[in-house]
């Protein structure tokens, strides 16, 4: 990826449906090799836009990260974690710990379980569990759906369920795929949006971008000082992802730069903040599995009742 194709990313994280002439005013170039440059990364498979459902909106409430320390070869481990439905961001990492996971589930019985499974699991010797008690910033994790002031039905999930698979498909395409004009799917889709049911957004395969690291931190913090850091990383390119957790960090992030020199940058201006008492790295060698795309049976299940 070059810069601009970096910077359209960028954009299309924020929007995944934003125009192709609103993203050239952002990034300064004409409408017509911005096209050319999304189509591109589009067609490639490079860059993908999809929807994404809010976890609260599929019944799932409890959100954990699991850090797994591994005793032989990690294939068989990876290949069992990336087996349960659970398990949307699995990755090989440097540290103490040589895989991490993020799960979602709809129990802390489930979590228990989901822990239980993986602790069993040959040459695993021990899983630390992180419990987020707050997702501050993520790609596709938004404030809280308002579901109170919104009932679902069957056009909304088809529509979701669409846009899950291709998030920039034409609304006119959508409406005629599932029966409906193409301003009432229009409008349900804005409505979905503005009540964070969903977000649309660009996702990056990961492998075969030359020169890019993505780590992530874990701080320890002096009293309640998430506030200072949260400010800091909104100002730093390429944070993807913030929790208050609990557990043995007070925060954790995952951070994408561009260079070893940008990775230490930002590690140093996290760490000279005064309510930081620590911080401990690791590099995402192999991220193995990132799923944005859940499974609608569940809203399918609440609507139907």
């Amino acid at each position: 990826m070059d810069q601009m194709d970096r910077m359209l990313v960028q954009q299309l994280q924020a929007d995944g449906r934003a125009s192709y002439s609103d993203l050239a005013k952002s990034v300064g170039i004409n409408r017509t090799l911005v096209a050319s440059h999304v189509n591109e990364l589009l067609g490639s498979g490079k860059v993908k836009v999809i929807a994404a459902v809010h976890p609260r909106v599929l019944g799932l409430e409890v959100l954990a990260h699991l850090a797994l320390k591994i005793s032989g070869p990690s294939h068989d481990v990876l290949r069992r974690v990336e087996a349960l439905d659970s398990a949307v961001y699995i990755s090989e990492t440097t540290g103490a710990h040589q895989v991490v996971a993020e799960v979602r589930v709809s129990t802390m019985n489930e979590l228990y379980e989901t822990v239980a499974f993986v602790s069993g699991l040959p040459d695993v010797s021990s899983v630390n569990v992180l419990l987020y008690e707050k997702v501050i910033r993520s790609l596709f994790l938004g404030e809280e759906p308002v579901l109170e002031r919104l009932s679902l039905d069957q056009i909304d999930i088809d529509i979701m369920r669409i846009l899950q698979q291709d998030g920039r498909r034409g609304f006119a395409e959508i409406g005629e795929a599932i029966g409906v004009s193409m301003s009432t799917c229009r409008s349900r889709a804005l409505r979905l949006i503005d009540a964070n049911v969903m977000q649309i957004g660009a996702i990056t395969r990961r492998a075969g971008i030359n020169g890019s690291i993505v780590f992530g931190c874990g701080l320890s913090l002096i009293g309640d000082a998430s506030a200072d850091v949260v400010n800091l990383l909104a100002d730093v390119d390429g944070v993807e992802f913030v929790a208050r957790t609990i557990g043995r960090f007070s925060l954790v992030a995952t951070i994408a730069a561009d260079s070893q020199q940008q990775y230490n940058e930002i590690v140093s201006r996290i760490r000279s903040l005064a309510g930081v008492r620590s911080i401990e790295t690791w590099l995402h060698t192999r991220i193995v599995q990132e799923r944005y795309e859940d499974t609608l049976d569940q809203v399918r299940s609440l609507i139907n009742r």
